[in-house]
């Protein structure tokens, strides 16, 4: 028996599209054809008699192993045919799978005399096979419900999602069409529709209103597409689809959350400003009339400080509520800010139903509140405007409105105003000086005034008080009494404060450099300023980073604004006195409860209020003030100044009484820097 063929056989076998070789007993391969030479990458020049191949060099090692010690003991001793998968390797070294069967060849006697091994590459089989498990996966494992029918629209296939989604198992539908999912919640013409485009398209994609097993209606969101054969027949229909209930859900709940106040339940400041612009429209077109009112609950921030924020809140949905009832359904009600609410009125019949409203609200909120664990009574202001009198649109209206509100609490509150024009004048004003006096901190218009204190013993100086100036740009110097209640309001007293403190170490440093004796600097402080928790830190870093002793800056604070929020400004004030800072307490005998202060507060000195220096020499009552202060600075063992000296006389008895310093017009008027250095100078 031999392992040659004939030409016309060997012209077969090199034909073949898979790899076909023979193999000697020793593992040798005596023949291979062309596209078992191209699978393997053996040269057709490559002479198998001359070079030999070997079997062990076209698998690698673990494939070679499993030939070596099982397939081919087995397959020679058993002497029949062998299949299975197996890894070749080509010659330059890359692995692939096969599928592989092996023939033996015996003689008369059964003994094995070669091999013939058949091979199909697997590479393509396998890549596709890998592909469906991919496809599989993701068709088992997406959050979208999939569905595959025949042409027929028979449902052939499922996956999980739509189980998730429909309730249906794969049992109850195979076989189905989709009518069973319909809601009739469409006509019949919704479907033919449908039923065109994928005829026209092969695809359609949209909205639909389909029921699940349970009967329950839902929307989805549906994508056909169809799949056709060779000859152009569709074969299959695959329907994709994603519930949308939840997503419509969340939509809506952002939609509120955009428009609503989560604390109250009621419209926001985006409701209103929206509902304003339709509401003038229509009172435009329609010729009606609108009102606006404001609503401030008052004291809250009072509430906080003194209760906390929970009970804060808890008075604000309580207040919230009230309005509720009060307020008709037509109207719209919303929280604009912290404790201030607004009520839109459309077409109204009459001013006096407004102006009713406005009182009824008033009395409302004035009623005590019971939180249970505490009482409160608010002080309400209602500030009231109307389109299209007083305004030409929605963002005027509220602006004007706004105007009216701070009348009304500038007025004391407990009250409501009509808006007027001379208030948007005047909020018009107080904006521009407002932002002017942003810029001048930035930069410009700023400086201080230093008023010298003199010692009354020997008339020379001590120190100085240092006093903000403002030179508007337009309206050149301003009074301190204007522009700072301004910047309290608007809370850039906390930027102008540090200005003060950082030009103050400032002009310090520039006076040592130059040589000066350094006198003590005194410094107002706003309330505002030690309410911040970094401030005694800030403070500290800024006097090291000059270089200066903390015992160079004299910080003064008054009575009142210490009553705004004491228990915070007392924790500031005790740690600016343990690093190291003198705190003076100005005005003192002016406040309801300064004696009181004097155990509280960790005071190095007190000022003597400028009322009762001026008084004494003609009031005995202030006289007597003033000898009992000196008094009990001395038994305190405080720093005393008096301010506002202004008569040799008011000098001489105080000095008798034992006050150390002074400061006032007697000896000097606050001075610009420049004047001040020339003193120092002097000095």
């Amino acid at each position: 028996m031999s392992f040659l063929t004939s030409s016309r056989q060997q012209a077969i076998l090199e034909a073949a599209s898979e790899m076909i070789a023979t193999i000697s007993v020793d593992q040798r391969l005596l023949y291979i054809n062309l596209a078992g030479r191209s699978l393997l990458g053996i040269s057709t020049a490559l002479d198998l008699d001359r070079e030999p191949v070997y079997v062990r060099d076209l698998h690698p090692d673990h494939a070679y192993q499993l030939l070596h010690e099982t397939v081919f003991p087995e397959f020679i001793g058993q002497g029949q045919r062998w299949e299975g998968e197996l890894e070749f390797c080509d010659l330059a070294g890359e692995v692939f799978p096969v599928q592989l069967i092996m023939i033996p060849h015996l003689d008369e006697a059964g003994e094995l005399q070669w091999m013939t091994g058949i091979a199909r590459d697997l590479r393509r089989r396998k890549a596709l096979e890998s592909q469906q498990r991919l496809a599989m996966r993701v068709f088992e494992n997406t959050i979208e419900g999939i569905m595959v029918t025949d042409g027929r629209a028979r449902v052939q296939q499922i996956n999980t999602a739509f189980t998730e989604i429909t309730g249906y198992s794969a049992e109850e539908v195979l076989g189905q069409t989709p009518r069973l999912l319909r809601s009739e919640h469409h006509d019949q013409a919704f479907y033919d529709a449908m039923w065109q485009s994928i005829t026209d398209t092969d695809c359609w994609q949209g909205e639909v209103w389909n029921r699940r097993k349970d009967g329950s209606v839902y929307l989805q969101w549906l994508s056909i597409n169809c799949v056709r054969n060779a000859r152009g027949v569709i074969e299959n229909y695959i329907a994709i689809f994603h519930d949308l209930s939840e997503l419509r859900a969340k939509d809506a709940e952002i939609r509120h959350l955009a428009y609503h106040d989560p604390l109250t339940g009621l419209g926001n400041r985006h409701q209103l400003t929206e509902r304003l612009r339709h509401a003038v429209r229509q009172a435009r077109k329609q010729n009606e009339q609108l009102a606006l009112l404001l609503i401030d609950l008052g004291r809250i921030q009072l509430i906080n400080e003194s209760l906390g924020h929970s009970w804060s809140d808890r008075l604000i949905r309580h207040q919230s509520e009230l309005l509720r009832k009060q307020t008709d359904e037509a109207h719209t009600l919303v929280r604009v800010g912290a404790d201030e609410f607004a009520v839109l009125v459309e077409d109204y019949d009459s001013l006096h139903d407004i102006s009713q409203l406005a009182d009824e609200i008033k009395i409302l909120l004035q009623q005590e509140v019971d939180l249970q664990e505490h009482k409160v009574t608010m002080s309400p202001s209602i500030g009231v405007a109307f389109f299209p009198e007083d305004a030409r649109d929605a963002g005027e209206l509220f602006v004007n409105a706004q105007a009216a509100l701070t009348e009304a609490k500038n007025s004391g509150r407990n009250t409501f105003r009509y808006f007027d024009h001379a208030m948007s004048r005047e909020a018009r004003d107080r904006l521009k000086l407002e932002q002017a006096l942003h810029s001048a901190i930035k930069g410009g218009g700023l400086s201080l005034h230093y008023q010298p204190k003199f010692k009354l013993v020997d008339s020379q100086v001590y120190g100085a008080e240092a006093l903000l100036r403002w030179c508007h740009p337009e309206l050149g110097p301003l009074s301190p009494a204007v522009f700072i209640p301004l910047a309290e309001e608007s809370g850039l007293i906390v930027d102008i404060g540090a200005w003060v403190l950082e030009e103050a170490c400032a002009e310090l440093v520039r006076w040592r450099d130059a040589g000066y004796q350094l006198p003590r600097i005194a410094v107002n402080l706003s309330v505002y300023q030690l309410e911040r928790e970094g401030f005694p830190g800030w403070l500290e870093q800024l006097v090291g980073k000059h270089g200066l002793c903390r015992e160079s800056l004299e910080l003064e604070i008054t009575e009142t604004g210490l009553m705004k929020n004491e228990q915070r400004a007392l924790s500031s004030l005790m740690r600016l006195k343990e690093k190291g800072f003198r705190i003076a307490l100005d005005d003192f005998g002016t406040g309801y409860s300064s004696l009181s202060y004097l155990r509280k507060l960790p005071l190095t000195t007190l000022k003597i209020d400028r009322s009762f220096i001026q008084d004494m020499g003609k009031d005995a009552v202030s006289l007597s003030i003033v000898k009992t202060i000196v008094q009990l600075a001395q038994n305190l063992n405080l720093s005393l100044v008096a301010e506002g000296v202004e008569e040799e006389s008011q000098a001489d008895q105080l000095r008798e009484m034992g006050c150390q310093l002074a400061q006032g017009f007697l000896y000097y008027k606050p001075l610009p820097e420049i004047e001040f250095r020339q003193l120092l100078i002097q000095a």
